[in-house]
């Protein structure tokens, strides 16, 4: 189990571990009674892209087509696929001997670039000294999986009897409240969670379940939000 450092809406903070929910397994594809597994084809070669037809027939590529089926050869389509390697290429689809440069683009919420620059290293802030905390961001649980997806899912763990009355009390206030609480890091609670590093920033939300025998405490991970076509 990995651990978070994580404080209360009244500063209260702990060390707290954390496991993945697992989703349960899709069910099985069958068709006539046997099971399907997926197998992956060649589809064209080196010479049969539409980049290599258009440079070796030109303007008499679409009557080529028609005529020879250049676009498929005959000895390599169709091959099973059983292992592969990645390869860099540059932009003459020559392989790279060196790994290439990194280069981290920065798009505006339209996709539009507007930076380039090397890439920042992103370290952890889940476990450091200074908690990740709770916000004044509450959302109804309703309202919450509409607006945003959730990808990953955590399971916060106690591991003594002071740990379970800190998270089952968090969780009982959520569960009567019907209401997931963000959570964030940094001084200003603007961080977004990183769990290791260069990994990817999240927006985490707390939600609380309680029944007769104990309690769950999940903190969901989003970093896509919905938002309504504009008009």
């Amino acid at each position: 189990m990995r651990t978070l450092h994580l404080a209360d809406q009244d500063s209260r903070d702990a060390y707290i571990r954390y496991v993945a929910v697992r989703p349960s397994a899709p069910p099985e594809r069958v068709a006539a009674g046997r099971p399907i597994s997926l197998r992956r084809f060649i589809a064209a070669g080196e010479a049969n892209t539409l980049k290599a037809l258009q440079q070796q027939y030109g303007d008499k590529l679409g009557e080529s087509l028609l005529n020879s089926d250049p676009e498929v050869d005959f000895e390599l389509v169709g091959k099973p696929i059983e292992r592969t390697s990645t390869v860099y290429l540059d932009n003459k689809q020559q392989v790279l001997r060196f790994a290439p440069d990194v280069v981290e683009v920065i798009l505006d919420p339209s996709g539009k670039e507007t930076d380039r620059r090397e890439p920042i290293d992103r370290l952890p802030n889940i476990a450091e000294q200074l908690p990740i905390r709770f916000t004044k961001t509450r959302l109804n649980r309703n309202a919450a999986v509409r607006r945003f997806v959730f990808t990953r899912t955590l399971q916060l763990w106690h591991n003594d009897g002071l740990t379970y009355e800190y998270l089952f009390d968090i969780a009982k206030e959520l569960h009567h409240s019907d209401e997931m609480v963000m959570v964030a890091g940094g001084e200003r609670l603007k961080d977004p969670l990183i769990f290791q590093l260069n990994g990817l920033p999240w927006r985490a939300f707390l939600e609380g379940r309680i029944n007769s025998i104990g309690y769950c405490l999940l903190l969901h991970l989003s970093n896509l939000e919905l938002k309504a076509l504009p008009t």
